[in-house]
């Protein structure tokens, strides 16, 4: 079982995923400790919506590891067990090339702060700098062209099996239906299944019923736009994510302010529980999961 996708980045400004042929699509989200993709929120909501398996991407610009992992989690943690984080291994302005000690610590950032262990993109000549255990923990995403020329999905791309690997990127001269330019063009060697077990480290991500009569889904049916639901819970800022089921509380402040800033930036509607009753300011719950929202563990 294989699954095709994309990977892309401000390059693709504009793209309708809901219109390009896809299992999966894997956005840029970060550069270094400055720079944010600024196609970066309507890409990943765009491919959430459109139903694609996601991943989010750091490309590596070989400062202190861990403040890029860092830099990388502020725009990444929306999106976390919901999509695969990655880091973009490459040569070009990345001053800690053939570093493999800089890639230990930047993965293990990573699993630190979430508990998932990051897929690794490098080139095939340069798997060697990929430390041994980080091999054995993290996915190999490996990027090898046998040429240029404009094609689709390849069912066998060149020189398959060479090496393992939990992905291949064999062109970067992709052309598919829905999009006029180039794309990267990539097989996933697994199924959804498999692609989501990258995703949450491994843990389940059954949800729990819920209760279609309870206030919090009526008040979505009220306003169909809402994304997210901002609540109060146990003295902790909470956001629901509508779609997922899922809540998250937040006790750092700046976690809170960021973890807003992203979701508003993707274009996300974050509506007050007491708004969505006629009631604003009255944002206190008893118990999340008594309206349908579970808690991911």
């Amino acid at each position: 079982m294989a699954l095709n996708g994309i990977d892309i980045a401000s390059y693709q400004t504009g793209i309708d995923l809901a219109k390009v042929p896809c299992d999966f699509a894997i956005v840029k989200a970060t550069e270094g400790v400055s720079y944010v993709n600024p196609a970066w929120g309507a890409q990943i909501g765009g491919a959430a919506r459109a139903g694609k398996l996601l991943g989010a991407y750091h490309y590596a610009s070989g400062g202190n590891a861990i403040a890029e992992a860092d830099y990388f989690l502020t725009t990444f943690n929306p999106y976390k067990g919901k999509a695969i984080p990655v880091l973009d291994w490459e040569s070009g302005g990345n001053k800690a090339w053939g570093n493999g000690a800089w890639v230990r610590q930047w993965v293990n950032r990573v699993h630190e702060r979430t508990g998932i262990w990051p897929l690794v993109y490098v080139q095939s000549s340069a798997i060697s700098q990929i430390p041994a255990d980080v091999r054995k923990t993290c996915g190999l995403w490996v990027v090898q062209y046998a040429n240029y020329t404009p094609t689709g999905y390849q069912s066998t791309p060149w020189n398959e099996g060479a090496y393992s690997c939990a992905m291949r990127q064999y062109t970067s001269s992709g052309k598919l239906d829905g999009w006029n330019g180039s794309l990267d063009l990539n097989k996933f060697y697994g199924d959804r299944a498999a692609w989501q077990a990258y995703a949450t480290g491994g843990k389940t991500t059954t949800t729990k019923p819920t209760t279609t009569t309870s206030d919090l889904i009526e008040g979505v049916i009220s306003d169909m736009k809402a994304t997210h639901i901002l609540f109060q819970y146990s003295g902790a800022i909470c956001v629901a994510n509508v779609l997922a089921g899922t809540w998250r509380a937040f006790h750092d402040p700046e976690d809170q302010k960021d973890t807003l800033n992203v979701l508003r930036q993707s274009g996300a509607k974050v509506v007050e529980w007491g708004a969505l009753r006629g009631k604003p300011g009255q944002n206190k719950v008893e118990n999340p999961d008594a309206f349908g929202i579970r808690i991911d563990k």
